[in-house]
């Protein structure tokens, strides 16, 4: 019965495939839904953690809610059970012995799932948590390192920023050993011309020592010849005569 829907839908399907197989490659290509745009740069929004609500374990509540308001309450059962007629009537689904299998598969399915699914979900919850903590425990220890990087960084830029501060002290240092230099050259210079002074003044002196030497012996020289033998010893007998006045008037004076 499933192969007959099938052909059935095939055939039906058939002539608007060879029409748009008569449009050509380009017209279907250009009919495509095509990811042309720019990706976008937004955050992924994060997956939700739990699934939506569901009725009977398998069908979503949103089915429900949008048949509420136009077939009421009942109609979302009225429209399953219908269905479900429909398929078995019109021999859509044929009841073979492998649909007693599936109902015997999804019978125990679901009772594992009642019996034993809060333990493998709590189970199931614990590696999730576990894998949580530990892709977090990578993600604080990334953070950290990435902070550490940028303070770093920071660091290093205030201290760019503050080269300047060095600059200056090593341009102060530079000008204090130049005048250091220039000073000591100052100084070599002084010494230098106080000594040559110190040699001219010291050669004036001499010269003017010796001059003066010369001159009073030359002056003494001339003196002693001009005085005769008979002048000296009347000098001679002058200051003798002298003495003896002198000792006379020394006896003269009383002693006190």
């Amino acid at each position: 019965m499933l192969s007959r829907v099938v052909l059935s839908a095939a055939a039906a399907t058939a002539p608007s495939l060879k029409n748009a197989a008569l449009l050509g490659p380009g017209v279907l290509q250009a009919t495509r839904i095509l990811h042309t745009g720019q990706p976008s740069l937004a955050p992924v929004p994060p997956l939700p953690e739990y699934g939506g609500k569901v009725r009977h374990g398998l069908i979503p509540e949103e089915f429900f809610q949008f048949l509420y308001p136009k077939t009421g309450v009942t109609g979302p059962y009225v429209l399953g059970t219908g269905l479900i007629l429909y398929c078995l009537s019109k021999e859509i689904y044929v009841v073979t012995p492998e649909t007693i299998s599936a109902i015997s598969t999804i019978g125990l399915l679901v009772y594992v799932v009642k019996k034993y699914g809060a333990s493998i979900g709590e189970f199931a919850d614990k590696l999730n948590e576990q894998k949580i903590a530990q892709l977090e425990e990578a993600k604080q220890a990334s953070i950290k390192n990435i902070q550490d990087v940028i303070d770093l960084e920071k660091s290093q830029q205030a201290l760019v920023q503050k080269c300047h501060y060095l600059f200056d002290v090593q341009r102060n240092n530079i000008a204090m050993a130049l005048e250091v230099t220039y000073r000591e050259w100052l100084h070599r210079v002084y010494k230098e011309v106080k000594n040559r002074l110190d040699y001219h003044i010291s050669v004036q002196n001499m010269m003017r020592w010796k001059e003066q030497e010369h001159m009073v012996k030359w002056v003494e020289k001339h003196v002693v010849q001009s005085i005769s033998a008979q002048q000296e010893k009347e000098t001679i007998a002058k200051c003798i005569a002298d003495l003896k006045l002198l000792a006379k008037k020394a006896q003269a004076q009383p002693v006190m």
